[in-house]
């Protein structure tokens, strides 16, 4: 039996058009066809789709071979019983109105065979006007996994899976969902994945059109509650958990009850829908799933599970509202508040954890410059919240040994400047910063011990503080040549010895402080 290196699982319904030009691009893969097998499976077509195939398996029988089912039977059962056929040491799953970039699978292999991946994701692109997943492919990414990427937001299965990890998990399309089978094996094979990666910098798969056929939004929340206990059952209770709860919570739920709450006209089809949905809320949802959603579906999630349908109604359409008033902010305490509809509404009762967005402020910084003044190292840069103005201002500079975790705190001077601007555009003219790092004396008179100082700078904007770290952003023309210890202060108890300091760039970017005690070199003047 030959042995290949790639199986592609090429399903067929009704896609005699655009046939050719899928198996085409199969054929013209930069990896060979000697490397290469492709198993197409014509799904019941009832147009001309097995002639197409057969005449195809004549001009390709060096890599193409054909099977068929039955007509009436799910996606599932072509895709199972190719997967059945496949020799590949790794499985990529398509659709006849899909085509490969030609250095795709010699792109994705590599990447597979180079970091030991289980699955990687290549770059998709549409063909036309339909969209697809893009947030998971902003850069390669060589060793990731669904908790710490956006991997898990693509749940089609146009990836390149390693077939011993597929048998090993025992994974299949399940043949009992309208939609959602190929979400299911995915979903499966990522999680049981010891390594995803991610080819990203260049189109892989460009995608057709979806032929998902007609279902109810019943259906769409049985596929939810299917995808939340499958996940459940493979993962304990926790963030990783909740993190892939809240992908199903986002896109699925959020879409079906937006649609059941604003344009749904069969009343029977609408109850039976926002019925679902609850039960699923209030018996498979934890708080910190919720707590990861965008807050407009959080409040209208939290309405639904209440019961409160025609509030939850309302909360949708403020969402749809692209007309809307931008909403604003409430600071109180440290915690920044966004005041959506029932915020602190006496007759609906919500938390106010619910409207809590302090942990989705986001710190936009730079070290701009670095020098020294005898024994103070002077740096200079920018640091604002996006989302807050540059008021009661209030950052510190942090230094933290990285083995005991002592701290040193130094204050930073503002210094106006007027054309600073958020992404938006809006002004935060007091965001930029200027620190004098007095190793000799920190602020309780005694020099910087030895050791290594991570430096952060703790960003503090009307009563509201984000700790970040300093140096991965910084200016390109920031100096950044390695440079021999400056003598800053005698050692304290160790007659004869003077305490040095080496300002580096660790390899995560992060600016670092080493602190030892030497003997003064010899004076050379």
């Amino acid at each position: 039996m030959k042995i290949t290196d790639v199986t592609v699982v090429l399903r067929v319904c009704n896609q005699a058009a655009t046939l050719e030009a899928c198996l085409s691009s199969l054929a013209a893969q930069s990896i060979g066809t000697d490397r290469l097998e492709v198993i197409a499976v014509d799904d019941g077509s009832t147009d001309a789709s097995g002639e197409a195939l057969a005449q195809a398996a004549q001009r390709y029988p060096e890599f193409l071979r054909v099977g068929r089912v039955a007509r009436g039977l799910s996606a599932a059962t072509a895709r199972n019983w190719a997967l059945s056929q496949a020799t590949g040491r790794y499985l990529i799953f398509l659709e006849a109105v899909d085509r490969l970039a030609p250095d795709a699978l010699a792109r994705m292999v590599a990447a597979a065979d180079t970091n030991e991946a289980d699955v990687v994701l290549g770059k998709l692109e549409s063909s036309g006007r339909h969209s697809v997943a893009t947030s998971m492919f902003r850069k390669n990414q060589a060793y990731t996994d669904v908790y710490a990427s956006r991997a898990y937001w693509s749940l089609t299965p146009d990836k390149l899976f390693r077939t011993s990890m597929v048998q090993r998990r025992g994974l299949a399309f399940p043949t009992d969902l309208l939609i959602g089978d190929d979400q299911v094996f995915t979903a499966g094979a990522y999680i049981g994945a010891d390594n995803v990666s991610v080819v990203g910098d260049r189109t892989c798969v460009i995608k057709g059109p979806s032929q998902a056929p007609p279902v109810t939004l019943p259906d769409r929340i049985a596929l939810v509650a299917r995808m939340l206990a499958l996940v459940s059952a493979q993962l304990p209770e926790g963030p990783r958990r909740d993190r892939l709860h809240s992908r199903h919570l986002e896109v699925e739920l959020g879409k079906a009850t937006e649609v059941a709450l604003l344009t749904a006209t069969d009343q029977a089809e609408r109850e039976q829908t926002l019925w679902g949905a609850a039960e699923i809320l209030r018996s498979q949802v934890s708080p910190g799933a919720l707590a990861l959603l965008p807050r407009m579906p959080a409040v209208r999630f939290a309405l639904l599970a209440r019961g409160q349908v025609a509030e939850a109604a309302a909360m949708a359409a403020f969402e749809k509202d692209r007309d809307r008033p931008g909403v604003r902010k409430t600071v109180e305490n440290g915690r920044v508040f966004t005041t959506l509809p029932f915020f602190r509404d006496p007759q609906v009762g919500l938390p106010d954890e619910l409207f809590d967005i302090t942990d989705d402020m986001t710190v936009s910084h730079q070290l701009q410059k670095m020098r020294w003044d005898g024994p103070a190292l002077i740096l200079d840069g920018f640091a604002f919240f996006e989302q807050l103005s540059t008021k009661d201002r209030a950052t510190r500079l942090v230094l933290r040994e990285q083995t005991s975790g002592a701290e040193e705190s130094f204050p930073t001077t503002a210094r106006r400047d007027d054309t600073l601007t958020n992404a938006k555009g809006n002004p935060r003219a007091m965001g930029r910063f200027s620190a004098r790092l007095n190793l000799a004396q920190t602020p309780d008179g005694r020099p910087l011990p030895p050791g290594v100082w991570d430096l952060y700078l703790a960003v503090s904007y009307e009563g509201v503080t984000q700790e970040v770290r300093l140096g991965p952003r910084r200016a390109d023309d920031l100096d950044t040549t390695a440079r021999r210890p400056v003598p800053f202060a005698p050692a304290p108890g160790a007659q004869g010895l003077e305490l040095v300091a080496t300002p580096y760039y660790a390899k995560s970017g992060g600016l670092s402080v080493e602190v030892a005690q030497r003997s003064p070199l010899p004076d050379r003047g």
